[in-house]
């Protein structure tokens, strides 16, 4: 990856825009990046940081925390990272801007991220936008690096690699797992142990589930359990048995008995059988007589017979003198309704002509109202446009007073918001004032704030001098840190005031302005101004009350129309119907005249209530007579059917009997006991039997449990066994990783050894050639044993004496060249790691300051090597040599308005 293009703008101190151009850096492949201290050299290394990962080197502050607190809500806050990589250009853009929100004079902080690839025509094509989280995992993926790897490797700090050089064993530790990801290697052994209290938990576990299932059999060991089985079975097989016997013994008991049964139901049925013979005869005898007495009823029904001919012919001769009397009383019943309806229809006729000349006078009256309506539609337009000449005039009137009051109210509220407005300002620009002041004050007195904490002998922590002939002194107060952040967050305050001041202030114009305009406007609408408002109302009203009349009418000319035509037609058919009527009068007339004449024919037919009274009379013989014939031929069948049926029973009655007798005769011997007793024999076996039922049941309950039992401790013990094995696996593991091992060595400790061997061996590429290949630096075995890390102490083979030096034995020049090359060689080595592509460009931030003429010399031209290997290096220094010797440089400085300014500088 190789920087192209850095542009910021309200970012941190840049609060200006500022551009910088890589292009003419990377042509020289040395550049310096200069400037006073807490000038903003930093920063920019920041604005790379935060374009692609929303964070700063370091992930010590957010995009938002970056944002120029000198920004007003009109500027945007913008950093813009350009960069090549693979043969593509790829740009990063983040902006911070205010928006007021909705509804309020409120403004809220928002974001905007994107990224863009440039494509063959030399357009940029948007690949991702949106949420910053999703752009920062593209670059993620794009470089394979992480906010945190990309400060590691791009940014090489000088003071904390020289303090990994001299750092012991234990803090080695803690920077190398800050540098590299081992919280794996950091966890593995507890999650080992975490594991291991798991499956002696289970095994616990198992130990008290097979502990009580054999203590609810009150077994102790899987053993007795089996003996248990054994006997178990053996008890069942017994019981088993007995069952057999006793139900054997049950089927004898109840053959005899269901044999005693028998034996009693026969001799109850011989004395049943003798019992309906003596009644079947006794039956016979009296059916004989029944009959002998019935068929001397014989000639009483003959006589009855001839009875009821008679009837029969004196029935018919009433039903032809009925038929007469009916058609007698309908000709009766027509010829009353003929002189109903005749009635009727002269009522009728009536009616027809009074509503004939009430509907005659209601035509009149339609089209005397249809006449009107003319009139009053006449009339409308003309009262139209006398009421709406009066309404504007009215209207006008009115607008005309509410733009007066409105126009005096904005007008008082103008004056205040202006005056609030200029209030604030003036508090504004105090403060504006006395922060520039105050930052002003902090910048000149930087250097001595740092020269305060100067000791002769110690390094100093900006250029690594351990000489410090003219510290600076400060020449006035300087402002506290938190003095200053209390000052910018007042100016803050004030300036969010004085925005929204001068926005209500705008707005209040606006409306001032607006209502002027309405005013004039309806001063011009009014045609009298002068106008009496009571006299425009009264005549108004009295406009609207005859309107409304005419508008009445005039609406309803079409009804009228309509209902003239109706009535017209009404008319029309009321004469229709009075002809109608009269021709059916004539009609009905004739009908009861014939009526009459029929009626007369029937004059000597007795009435239909007489004809009906002797047909009763006859009805009532003829039902007696045959009543009787009924009764007597019934009882003879009775009688005769009563003598076959005493007869056949009398037949089945001996059958029966002789049936019953040879039945006793076949069974044979009586049995030997009684049934009751034999009952009681076969209930008593049944009883035993259940009883043995039960006891087998139990046994066979508890035979199955046990099995049941023995298989799930079965596989207890396996499952056991399983986690007896893991246990001693997971111990072995674990006190192999704990440092029970030939090395006597953690894992965590044998990882950062590794990684910190492949370090040195990447850093003696860049030392040898640093040290004109005299030194190289290697890790120093670590004693077996002991508590805490070891076997992370670097010492320095050196090639003139062929021994091994500690690192406190070398110059402080010597020293500043084997952090420059552990510096290199680490950025290398995280880079393999994170599968990262290759960073072109790196930046060495302080250092040089501490270096002698000579060491110097040798460190430019390492560097140069460096660069000849077609890496860009950064040089972050302010040391004034370097800035001789290296003349492409980024100069940092502050503009008169107190906002820093970066510019490149080239040969």
């Amino acid at each position: 990856m190789r920087p192209l293009t850095l542009e910021l703008e309200a970012f941190g101190p840049y609060l200006d825009r500022t551009a910088l151009d890589f292009e003419k850096l990377n042509e020289s492949g040395l550049f310096l990046i200069s400037g006073s201290t807490g000038g903003g050299k930093t920063t920019l290394l920041d604005a790379m940081s935060i374009a692609l990962f929303c964070k700063s080197t370091g992930g010590r502050r957010s995009f938002s925390d970056m944002r120029s607190l000198r920004a007003d809500h009109t500027r945007r806050t913008e950093v813009a990272f350009t960069f090549a990589l693979g043969g593509k250009a790829y740009r990063f853009c983040r902006a911070l801007y205010m928006k007021k929100k909705r509804g309020t004079e409120i403004y809220e902080l928002h974001e905007q991220h994107e990224c863009f690839s440039m494509e063959a025509d030399g357009g940029w094509k948007l690949e991702a936008s949106g949420a910053a989280k999703r752009v920062t995992e593209y670059a993620q993926s794009l470089l394979s690096l992480t906010a945190e790897q990309f400060s590691q490797v791009i940014v090489l700090p000088q003071g904390e690699f020289l303090r990994l050089l001299r750092a012991s064993s234990t803090d080695k530790a803690k920077i190398l797992k800050t540098l590299f990801d081992c919280e794996l290697w950091d966890a593995l052994p507890g999650r080992l142990k975490l594991r291991l209290d798991q499956v002696y938990r289970a095994r616990q576990t198992c130990e008290t589930r097979m502990r009580s299932l054999l203590e609810k059999h009150r077994a102790e060991s899987p053993d007795a359990l089996s003996v248990q089985l054994e006997t178990l079975a053996a008890q069942k097989t017994t019981l088993a048995e007995a069952l057999e016997t006793a139900q054997a013994e049950s089927r004898k008991a109840q053959a005899a008995l269901d044999r005693a049964n028998e034996f009693a139901r026969l001799q109850a049925e011989l004395q049943a059988a003798e019992k309906e013979r003596a009644a079947a005869g006794a039956a016979l005898q009296k059916a004989r007589r029944d009959a002998a007495e019935a068929e001397s009823a014989g000639p009483a029904i003959e006589a009855l017979q001839k009875t009821r001919g008679a009837l029969e012919r004196r029935f018919e001769a009433l039903r032809q003198e009925q038929e007469q009397s009916r058609k007698k009383q309908r000709l009766q019943a027509e010829m009353r309704e003929a002189e109903t309806g005749l009635r009727r229809l002269d009522g009728d006729a009536q009616a027809a002509a009074q509503k004939q000349r009430e509907t005659r006078a209601r035509i009149e009256k339609g089209e005397e109202y249809l006449a009107e309506c003319g009139r009053a539609a006449e009339a409308l337009p003309g009262v139209l446009e006398e009421k709406s000449a009066l309404e504007k005039t009215r209207d006008s009137l009115r607008d005309l007073h509410e733009a007066q009051k409105t126009h005096d109210i904005r007008l008082k509220a103008l004056e205040e918001k202006d005056a609030r407005a200029l209030e604030s300002r003036l508090a504004l620009t105090a403060q504006d004032k006395a922060v520039a002041a105050a930052e002003a004050a902090r910048s000149h007195g930087a250097a001595a704030l740092l020269a305060a904490g100067l000791l002769d002998g110690a390094p100093c922590p900006v250029c690594g001098a351990v000489h410090h002939p003219q510290p600076a002194v400060p020449a006035e107060a300087v402002p506290s840190e938190a003095e200053f952040e209390a000052l910018r967050a007042q100016l803050e305050a004030l300036r969010t005031e004085y925005q929204r001041a001068e926005s209500e202030a705008a707005a209040a114009k606006a409306a001032a302005e607006l209502a002027g305009e309405t005013l004039a406007a309806a001063a011009g609408r009014c045609p009298a101004p002068a106008a009496d408002a009571e006299e425009i109302e009264r005549r108004l009203a009295a406009c609207a009350a005859r309107l409304t009349d005419l508008q009445k009418k005039s609406g309803q000319r079409a009804a009228a129309q309509k209902r003239l035509d109706a009535l017209r037609k009404e008319a029309d058919a009321l004469e229709r119907d009075a002809q109608e009527a009269g021709r059916s009068r004539a009609a009905q007339a004739e009908r009861l005249e014939q009526l009459r004449r029929q009626t007369e024919e029937f004059r000597d037919v007795r009435d239909l209530s007489a004809i009906e009274a002797d047909g009763r009379t006859l009805e009532t013989e003829r039902r007696r007579a045959a009543d009787e014939q009924a009764r007597l031929e019934s009882g003879r069948r009775s009688a005769a059917e009563a003598l076959a049926a005493a007869s056949a029973g009398q037949e089945s009655a001996e059958k029966r009997f002789s049936a019953a007798a040879t039945a006793i005769q076949s069974f044979g011997e009586a049995p030997p006991a009684p049934a009751a007793d034999c009952a009681e024999a076969a209930e008593k076996v049944r009883r035993q039997i259940g009883a043995l039922h039960v006891e087998l049941g139990r046994t066979d309950e508890a035979l199955e449990s046990a099995r049941q039992t023995r298989e799930t401790v079965s596989g207890i013990a396996e499952e056991a066994e399983a986690l007896d094995r893991d246990y001693s696996r997971y111990a072995r593991l674990y006190g192999l990783l704990s440092g029970k091992n030939a090395m006597r060595m953690p894992i965590l400790q044998y990882v950062l050894s590794m990684m910190l061997e492949e370090t040195a061996a990447s850093a003696n590429r860049f030392f040898s050639i640093l040290s004109r290949g005299r030194y190289a630096l290697r890790r120093m075995e670590a004693p077996k044993g002991g508590q805490g890390y070891a076997g992370l102490d670097i010492e320095v083979l050196d090639g003139m004496s062929g021994t091994a030096r500690s690192i406190e034995t070398l110059s402080g020049g010597e020293q500043f060249l084997a952090s420059l090359s552990l510096a290199f060689g680490l950025s290398e080595v995280v880079q393999g790691y994170s599968g990262a592509v290759r960073l072109d460009a790196l930046f060495i931030d302080e250092g040089f300051g501490s270096l002698d003429a000579d060491t110097l010399d040798t460190a430019m031209r390492a560097l140069e090597a460096i660069r000849q290997g077609g890496r860009v290096v950064g040089i972050i220094s302010h040391v004034a040599e370097l800035q001789r010797r290296i003349p492409t440089m980024i100069r940092v400085s502050r503009t008169a308005s107190g906002s820093a300014a970066a510019k490149v500088i080239s040969e």
